[in-house]
């Protein structure tokens, strides 16, 4: 069984908000910390503090300027990390809304602080000595808000300057969060749908839209829904984590080992600011949710059939089917299925209508639970061959001979398919 984490992001998503929670639910601050000096960036201290945010008792985690002293007895600094964050001031969430590859020039909490480009953070985490998961999904995140700011701006990707990527708070969230999920030995994560706020932002370019662009850019694949909340809920930081580590979905199957709770800086009375993460055991590399596509044909000949099933599975299809039916003129025809990863569906959509010839296709988002599976070698006296084992709760459910292998090696036999198979599967029984 593997750690998996559930995020529930139900009342909105930034990067601060998940390092706290992820401190909560017992990542070591301390060892959070020095994974993110060893960027070499100087000029901040980090600091966590216990809240309330509605009925909940939260943590706060807080980004400040080396040798800031923290308010009221260390109750907190307000540096930006709101949860609907404040454009005018340079924190989390100011990035650049210009264009041309300029950054802007934003009064902020960290004086004399650089400009830091894309490009000059993925030096930063290339450079440093990170464990290679935390800097994989560091550059992951970045270079997801680095594309959006792209598209955003029409530039390339390389020559992306702005300044939310560059602001210390932010590369301390991001690279925390990557460390606090390393620290937890996380494997695999799962986040709610993220939801999309009310209302307008004020920017350095004036009035824009919530949610902003690079937010909207930032979760093309990812599922967004509605909520009645005013204000930002969703920062670009948070977005591009979510999008990078997690799973969309439902709370996965698991043994609940611990609960956190991440507090934005806003106490709202209508609802409580915060982000829920659930830690806990269960299996790895199952998908909580995939995408089924359909579409009915009754003009594709029977030989069409396996070219199209090999150009859906090269295109990311999980499985696929057909089912022989009658359409609406009387014709014979077939219904097609095809499963996917929600972020393939384009990609088995456009295979799907090349290949079959039909003029549109249906589809779905719908939850899923599969089995862990791996392949164990077993030796028959035939040669070698590989059972796959699937598992619920780190015991064997089914154990099944792959038939490719007993294939091949029953034609260099003469043997029927089924005797190798036997011979596979009683191995496997006596290993």
């Amino acid at each position: 069984m593997s750690r998996v984490l559930f995020v529930d992001a139900q009342a909105g998503l930034a990067g601060d908000m998940l390092v706290a929670g992820l401190v909560h639910a017992g990542a070591e601050l301390d060892a959070v910390v020095a994974e993110v000096r060893a960027l070499g960036v100087t000029g901040w201290n980090a600091r966590v503090e216990r809240v309330t945010r509605g009925p909940y008792a939260a943590t706060r985690f807080v980004v400040e300027p080396d040798g800031a002293a923290p308010p009221d007895g260390g109750q907190g600094h307000d540096h930006g990390h709101d949860h609907g964050h404040r454009h005018t001031h340079g924190h989390d969430h100011d990035h650049d809304h210009g264009g041309g590859g300029k950054a802007l020039t934003i009064p902020g909490p960290f004086p004399g602080q650089p400009a830091r480009d894309w490009a000059t953070i993925r030096a930063l985490l290339e450079g440093a000595p990170l464990r290679p998961r935390v800097r994989a999904r560091a550059l992951d995140t970045f270079g997801r808000l680095a594309a959006a700011e792209a598209r955003v701006h029409g530039t390339p990707v390389d020559e992306v300057s702005f300044h939310e990527v560059g602001a210390v708070d932010s590369i301390v969230d991001v690279v925390g969060a990557c460390a606090a999920l390393e620290e937890l030995g996380v494997e695999r994560v799962v986040c709610t749908a993220l939801p999309m706020g009310q209302g307008r932002v004020r920017t350095e370019h004036g009035l824009l839209p919530i949610p902003v662009p690079a937010t909207v850019e930032v979760l093309r694949g990812f599922p967004v829904v509605p909520s009645p909340w005013s204000g930002e809920l969703v920062t670009p930081t948070g977005a591009a984590l979510a999008a990078a580590l997690a799973e969309p979905g439902p709370m996965p199957a698991m043994v609940v080992e611990a609960v956190g709770y991440g507090a934005g800086t806003r106490d709202p009375p209508d609802h409580a600011n915060i982000v829920r993460v659930v830690l806990g055991r269960g299996e790895a590399g199952a998908l909580a949710e995939v995408v089924e596509l359909r579409a009915g044909v009754d003009d594709l000949p029977g030989e069409a059939v396996p070219p199209l099933f090999e150009a859906l599975f090269a295109a990311g299809a999980l499985d696929a089917w057909a089912t022989p039916s009658v359409g609406k003129k009387g014709r014979p025809g077939l219904q097609l299925g095809v499963l996917c990863a929600p972020e393939d569906r384009d990609r088995v959509g456009e295979a799907l209508l090349r290949h079959s010839g039909s003029f549109g296709y249906r589809w779905e988002r719908m939850a899923r639970e599969v089995l862990a599976r791996h392949h164990h070698p077993v030796r028959t006296a035939f040669g070698e061959v590989r059972i796959k084992v699937g598992s619920r709760a780190g015991a064997v459910v089914h154990a099944a001979a792959e038939y490719e292998d007993c294939a091949a090696l029953a034609r260099a036999a003469g043997r029927p398919v089924a005797e190798v198979m036997q011979a596979a599967l009683a191995a496997w029984a006596s290993r």
